[in-house]
């Protein structure tokens, strides 16, 4: 996050430029050039529309699977701070429309980073991939015919373990899968991102299954007085 040098958001030339490589778009208030991912402008400290922009740029943090999530909370709770609609109160109801707005976009990129599936899925479609088909895998098959057969709660928390395991394989394996995707995208390989979209893809049926296995774990646990 990239402050300025003088001034809060209120005053003449205060605010938050959040500068990125980019095509500049005139402020809606005073005209002047402002960079896409600007949350107010610089020069009269406006609060700006959010623009269609990918999380990772909205947030100001790279392109890559294996964010700091430390950084990512800080960065969302900073810009939060920044837009606080009240801070705006005095600019008039459009400025508060504009700081709720940019509010919102910064908690749906939030959301979004936050997740590792709607993270993987955000970072496979700024390289131009697409989700992979559901290859039938043995493994999966067999958890999937454990949970069928499970009819106690012991079973549905070995099976639920089992699956958290491989969860985090998954995650751990699309780190370095997402990096060579990203190092070879630039050398027009279209197989660069394959691997990276097949273990999302096994991320996803992994978790479809530790979701039902949540969801009848529950089922099965009588509720608190």
């Amino acid at each position: 996050m990239t402050r300025s040098k003088s001034g809060p958001p209120g005053s003449s030339s205060g605010g938050i430029s959040g500068a990125v490589a980019g095509d500049l778009e005139p402020c809606g208030t005073c005209g002047r050039s402002v960079a896409p991912r600007a949350l107010f402008c610089h020069a009269c400290g406006a609060a700006q529309p959010p623009r269609p922009l990918d999380p990772f740029t909205r947030l100001g943090l790279e392109r890559r699977f294996d964010i700091d999530l430390e950084q990512l909370s800080k960065q969302h709770a900073g810009f939060t701070r920044a837009m606080d609609p009240e801070r705006f109160a005095a600019r008039g109801p459009r400025q508060q429309a504009n700081a709720k707005a940019q509010v919102d976009a910064l908690r749906e990129a939030y959301e979004v980073l936050r997740d590792p599936i709607r993270r993987a899925h955000a970072l496979l479609d700024l390289l131009g991939g697409s989700p992979a088909a559901g290859d039938e895998d043995e493994e999966i098959a067999e958890l999937a015919s454990r949970l069928a057969r499970a009819d106690d709660v012991l079973e549905l928390d070995r099976i639920g373990l089992d699956l958290s395991q491989r969860v985090e394989a998954c995650i751990k394996y699309l780190a370095p899968a997402f990096r060579k995707a990203q190092a070879t995208s630039a050398l027009d390989s279209p197989p660069a991102f394959d691997g990276a979209a097949r273990i999302l893809a096994r991320l996803e049926r992994l978790e479809a299954l530790a979701a039902e296995v949540r969801d009848r774990r529950a089922a099965r646990t009588p509720p608190r007085p």
